[in-house]
């Protein structure tokens, strides 16, 4: 896998489909392998495409629906039975989800002193950036679970909270959207100019995002996560990013693309893009 690179492993939404895996992203960074959300089969994936298990430096979960967090668990295990790990592999995901994954992690037997490796559960804040080795990864706080939090999570006890992905390194700058509730979502990480923002389309209209994205400095703009509809309207979202002016700048992400970001171009494994 190229250095400054994404790998885009599953680009559906949450509707399974024979023809997209659901959310996952592999980072390459100024040497840094970071995985970007674990929708499952995420791990098949890593292997289809021969990502390292045993290189990856830290996993990041935007939020925790289904469709971005269900192949955790068979990464994690592919890193003790493919990779035969003794390190110590940094997850980051919402406070709310730790002790859930912490029983999950011993109810699945996946013990420390079985796999010989520490899974160690942080929790991501709002604003306050963490790094992985020399990247610098500041999470923002989305409003896409704004609803589901009235519909059951205050009753629970449960935050709901999701966020989106902004990763600097060697003066390049991308981020991931995860997902949002509105495209105004973007606005803390659209402060300055973007090498690559990989933003989803399944829960924002796309006439939002570039109504948004109007003279802010983006050199390459790619879309997952979309729905269903617009996926099958392909035509339509390309014709509008043109509209906007991004007709040379525009891609559509699609499972096993990869992205460079110097110079700005994506390649499959069986056609360039």
């Amino acid at each position: 896998m190229a250095d400054d690179s994404i790998l885009f492993l599953g680009t559906s939404d949450a509707v399974p489909g024979w023809d997209r895996s659901h959310a996952c992203l592999v980072a390459r960074l100024a040497g840094q392998i970071i995985v970007l959300d674990c929708g499952e089969p995420a791990a098949k994936n890593m292997a289809f495409e021969c990502v390292d298990f045993g290189a990856i430096e830290a996993i990041a979960l935007s939020h925790l629906h289904a469709d971005h967090v269900a192949g955790l668990l068979q990464v994690i295990t592919a890193m003790w039975l493919e990779a035969k790990r003794s390190r110590e592999i940094p997850v980051y995901l919402p406070a709310e989800g730790i002790e859930t994954f912490r029983r999950l992690l011993d109810t699945t037997y996946l013990f420390p002193e079985l796999i010989k490796f520490n899974v160690d559960l942080r929790p991501l804040k709002a604003g306050e950036p963490f790094a992985v080795g020399p990247v610098r990864v500041t999470p923002h706080r989305t409003t896409h679970l704004d609803s589901i939090r009235r519909i059951g999570g205050e009753r629970r006890g449960i935050a709901c909270e999701p966020f989106l992905f902004e990763m600097g390194a060697n003066g390049k700058r991308l981020v991931y959207s995860g997902d949002l509730g509105s495209a105004r979502d973007l606005e803390p990480a659209l402060d300055g100019p973007l090498d690559l923002l990989v933003c989803e389309c399944a829960h924002i209209s796309p006439e939002s995002l570039f109504e948004m994205l109007h003279n802010r400095s983006v050199k390459h703009l790619v879309l997952t996560h979309l729905s269903r509809t617009i996926w099958d309207e392909q035509g339509r979202l390309l014709e509008l990013a043109r509209r906007h002016g991004y007709a040379d700048r525009c891609t559509i992400a699609r499972d096993g693309m990869m992205v460079n970001l110097q110079p700005a171009r994506c390649s499959t494994l069986r056609r360039e893009v």
